[in-house]
């Protein structure tokens, strides 16, 4: 999966996106891309989409592109940690790891960056990327040595990683905060060990709503606003596991007709799965 010739210590960038430059550029100068102007223009044209935050100091970009004939994957360890285009985001991450498929590869592709991303999450393995000073260093570490692709999709592979969620005490106005800001349909609601309490979608706070805008209460929408999730959230929610195989999850979204569910591991939410994640990443790519 990883060549020397694909590993890049120290990673002469700043910003994340000098950063993912430098590492499509060494893919190239290698001669692993097909189409190097297609990947060129790709890059300079659009932001990448699929950026997985693993942890705080790891950033996985994903392209599925025809500039490539097979899955390659590059890695790079800046010397400093990178800033990102977001303004107010303190830079953090210092590891990239940029893979990128041909089109055809669907399944290999969301296998191997869940591969990669299962491995990195390891502070032990991140702490001795950043101790390397070659990309021998970086590949003699086990965990990166014996990377392994698990035989089928499961959740895990399409899954959205960084998930917003709420407290049960948290008012409404926090809830609503975050569908504005972030253009959520729900919010998961979790204890203090992040165990799924429930859930707030779009259709409880409507519902919840509806008589403000039907004047058939007394009470003004700013105060209902300091109301507690936990009396707006729905309990009853199906929650997934990690490992579950995908084609069962897509099974279970089908016939119940659910549009979305909490991802859990050890009783923990650990993501967030919808159809629009399934049907972005299996079937649509940039």
């Amino acid at each position: 999966m990883l060549r020397p010739e694909h590993v890049v210590a120290p990673l002469p960038a700043d910003t994340v996106q000098a950063a993912v430059s430098a590492l499509a550029q060494r893919l190239m100068d290698s001669g692993a891309v097909a189409d190097p102007e297609r990947l060129a223009r790709l890059f300079s044209e659009s932001r990448i989409r699929d950026l997985i935050h693993v942890g705080e100091r790891v950033l996985l970009p994903h392209v599925r592109t025809d500039a490539v004939r097979e899955l390659v994957v590059a890695l790079g360890v800046a010397a400093v940690p990178l800033a990102t285009a977001t303004a107010g985001d303190e830079p953090v991450a210092q590891v990239v790891v940029l893979v990128l498929a041909p089109p055809s590869a669907t399944g290999v592709y969301l296998q191997t960056v869940a591969a990669l991303a299962r491995v990195l999450r390891s502070d032990a393995v991140v702490d001795a990327m950043l101790a390397a000073h070659s990309a021998e260093e970086i590949l003699a570490i086990p965990e990166v040595r014996e990377i392994t692709i698990q035989p089928r999709l499961t959740v895990r592979d399409v899954m959205t990683q960084r998930v917003h969620r709420v407290g049960p005490d948290a008012p409404v106005r926090e809830v609503l905060d975050l569908v504005a800001d972030h253009k959520l349909r729900a919010v998961p609601v979790v204890d203090d060990e992040r165990g799924v309490l429930g859930m707030v979608t779009d259709r409880d706070l409507m519902r919840f709503f509806l008589p403000v805008v039907q004047k058939t209460t007394g009470e003004s929408p700013a105060s209902l606003k300091d109301t507690p999730v936990r009396e707006v959230m729905s309990r009853s929610v199906i929650c997934v596991s990690e490992d579950q195989a995908l084609t069962e999850v897509m099974s279970i979204m089908v016939s119940k007709d659910i549009e979305r569910l909490p991802v859990v591991s050890e009783g923990k939410l650990t993501g967030f799965l919808t159809r629009g994640d399934i049907l972005r990443k299996l079937f649509a790519f940039p």
